[in-house]
């Protein structure tokens, strides 16, 4: 089977075309109304991107080997970060959390201590590396030493684009709407690749196209799962999957009437014509949450950033453009009160009104290649 990808960001719109807000009655989705916080998009509070302060940066050493773009996806364990390009998915470039450059693992290639094809990735906090690959209707986890060297973990019948690794050595693959690969949009399987349960049924009948997306998201030992254009977010735990937030999207929701289409034959004409929001990503901690909404419109790409004081209740909204203000558009995570967002130091650099203290800046270095840069960031007019 063709694998095909519509990209996002600086391109125009990544495979997770479909993913929606179709009814699931699985027994183990369970949702208890009174749990779920609810909110409306537009009703959220705007914050000014002068109102976060940046509190330190860490630019991650760039060569000839690991030149990326902005479509990453990044994991850190507690002495290293991983970062995976989406649009190359060549390999797993790993660095000291001082930034230096530590090499290239999970290459793909056709070569000794090679993969195939690297859809996803999941680092231990310990620094153990396994990646994910899918071919046709079957897909294998590997372990990547730190020699490179690769050892088959398991095989299972399914056809993910991406996995997570439990606790306790099960697995939780998610396969998307790609019928009739997928009857079920999520499944967990032991140790060794025997499916234990499924969740979420697939119900979309229209005609499909493979596609990727990141679905997984832990957040130290909470895991929390979100679809393309599914208006809810999923926590995972005790073998449960349950939804905890819903956002009413407003304009940017999924029309009726694209029920009716499917993608190819006006689907996706009738989505670039309104425009449409999906979420790509949620991470929260005791103190914080914050949600990531790509929002695609005829104007361009855009996010809406979603920043929740878990104690009080308060919610800031951030507004950013890809064309000309995307300094915060790549968040990755929440340490403390502290906010991970990935740029580069070109778009540092351009912003004037951006007032860093000079130690700051002589973290970036003037070298050859556009650095990419992890910036950690706080608001500094938080309401409690």
């Amino acid at each position: 089977m063709g694998y095909l990808k519509f990209l996002f960001g600086e391109k125009l719109l990544f495979g997770s075309l479909i993913g929606l807000m179709i009814s699931c009655n699985h027994k183990n989705l369970e949702k208890n109304e009174a749990s779920i916080q609810a909110f409306e998009l537009s009703e959220i509070e705007k914050i000014q991107k002068d109102e976060l302060e940046v509190f330190d940066l860490i630019a991650l050493e760039t060569t000839s080997e690991n030149l990326m773009g902005t479509d990453v996806r990044i994991r850190s364990s507690k002495d290293y970060f991983f970062v995976f390009d989406e649009a190359i998915q060549d390999g797993v470039h790993q660095f000291q959390k001082n930034g230096e450059y530590m090499g290239r693992r999970a290459i793909v290639g056709e070569g000794p201590n090679t993969i195939n094809r690297l859809n996803d990735f999941f680092v231990g906090e310990d620094g153990t590396l396994e990646v994910l690959s899918s071919n046709g209707d079957q897909a294998q986890v590997y372990s990547v030493g730190e020699d490179n060297s690769i050892k088959l973990i398991l095989k299972v019948d399914y056809y993910p684009s991406s996995f997570t690794k439990l606790p306790n050595g099960e697995y939780l693959f998610y396969g998307s709407y790609n019928l009739p690969y997928v009857s079920h949009r999520m499944i967990r399987t032991d140790s060794t690749g025997i499916v234990l349960e499924k969740y979420l049924e697939n119900e979309y009948t229209n005609k499909m196209l493979p596609m990727s997306e990141r679905n997984f998201f832990y957040s130290g030992s909470s895991l929390y799962v979100v679809e393309s254009f599914n208006k809810n977010i999923y926590q995972f735990q005790n073998n449960l999957i349950e939804p905890i937030v819903e956002i009413d999207f407003g304009n940017y929701a999924i029309p009726s009437k694209f029920w009716e289409l499917n993608l190819l034959e006006g689907g996706f004409d009738l989505l670039q014509q309104n425009g449409f929001a999906f979420y790509n990503g949620y991470f929260k901690n005791q103190e914080y949450s914050l949600v990531s909404i790509h929002i695609q419109k005829p104007a361009g790409i855009f996010k809406n950033i979603i920043f929740t004081n878990e104690l009080t209740g308060n919610q800031r909204v951030l507004e950013t453009s890809l064309s000309d203000d995307y300094l915060f558009h790549y968040p990755f995570g929440i340490e403390g009160d502290e906010f991970l967002f990935f740029t580069y130091d070109s778009e540092i650099k351009k912003e004037k009104g951006l007032s860093l203290r000079a130690e700051l800046l002589d973290k970036i270095p003037n070298a050859e290649f556009d650095y990419p840069v992890l910036m950690k960031v706080k608001i500094n007019k938080d309401d409690n």
